[in-house]
């Protein structure tokens, strides 16, 4: 039994989930309940229920707004991570994954992966400890939650460039996400 095998735990099917930008409720309860008692901070979260949410979306009414890549926290700040990136961005390359190296950095004891892209069962410093398939609805694409140990800081706090390129992919540099909503004079953390 390989690693994939070993650490499945179940396929969990939501009931009555509408587009919302926010957790199905049944993975909502499982993460509340896997992570009660510990500071929790959402990588794109600006709708979740409980915990530290940062986004770029002023829309969402972040605790912070700010850029997911580029967080305006120290090193192993908090013990959950959790990282929801938004799922029509996953015609990107994989560039959505690299956020999961900046939670690995953020985290003291775990990090929650829940996105469409597949996840391996090791990188980052990170282990994966348990997942699920996650059926939100008959015709949308299957998604996996991720339960992932921190084993150790990963190389790297923020995505770098890979050896030959100059630059990051345009969906990775570091740049203000004020440019990108409607109010440029809002209160920001973590501007470049």
């Amino acid at each position: 039994m390989n690693a994939v095998e070993r650490t499945f735990q179940g396929v969990i099917a939501c009931r009555g989930y509408r587009r919302t930008w926010a957790f199905p409720v049944e993975v909502a309860d499982l993460l509340k309940r896997e992570t009660d008692g510990m500071t929790v901070l959402h990588l794109f979260g600006g709708r979740a229920g409980w915990g530290l949410r940062l986004d770029a979306d002023r829309a969402t009414r972040p605790d912070v707004v700010g850029n997911s890549f580029w967080p305006p926290f120290r090193c192993a700040s908090f013990d959950a991570v959790i990282c929801d990136p938004p799922y029509a961005m996953t015609d990107s390359n994989g560039a959505w994954v690299q956020c999961v190296g900046v939670a690995g950095c953020l985290a003291r004891k775990k990090v929650w992966w829940f996105s469409t892209d597949q996840m391996g069962t090791g990188f980052h410093g990170l282990h994966a400890r348990r997942w699920w398939a996650v059926i939100v609805s008959p015709r949308a694409p299957l998604r996996y939650l991720v339960e992932m140990d921190r084993l150790r800081h990963p190389s790297a706090c923020h995505p770098i460039p890979r050896k030959g390129e100059r630059q990051f992919a345009p969906a990775l540099k570091k740049y203000d996400w004020r440019s990108r909503m409607e109010q440029d004079d809002l209160p920001f953390a973590g501007a470049a």
